[in-house]
């Protein structure tokens, strides 16, 4: 026995997010914390599933989040251990 549908998937919006969503779901998540996502949809009236709020702070709206290219220190690194341990996933990064 698995875990419930997260939501009803019709009557889900897909697609890309509004600007509007977007605030939506950052001033939930910076009064409630990043928590419950299940119950974002609810309590934000977005058309959302939980796994598409969770996925889009996540990846996109999280504060701290870097973009952009690598430092060189950091591809040095990169390069450093892909010699040191090949394909290996690594556990924890140093």
């Amino acid at each position: 026995m698995g875990r419930p549908p997260c939501c009803d998937k019709g009557g889900v919006k897909k697609g890309p997010w509004t600007p509007e969503e977007d605030i939506l779901l950052v001033s939930y998540v910076q009064e409630h914390g990043p928590g419950n996502w299940r119950a974002v949809p609810t309590h934000t009236g977005l058309l959302r599933c939980s796994k598409s709020c969770r996925l889009r702070w996540t990846n996109y709206l999280r504060p701290g989040i870097k973009r952009g290219n690598f430092t060189d220190h950091e591809e040095k690194m990169i390069i450093h251990l892909q010699a040191l341990l090949g394909n290996r996933y690594l556990h924890s990064f140093p």
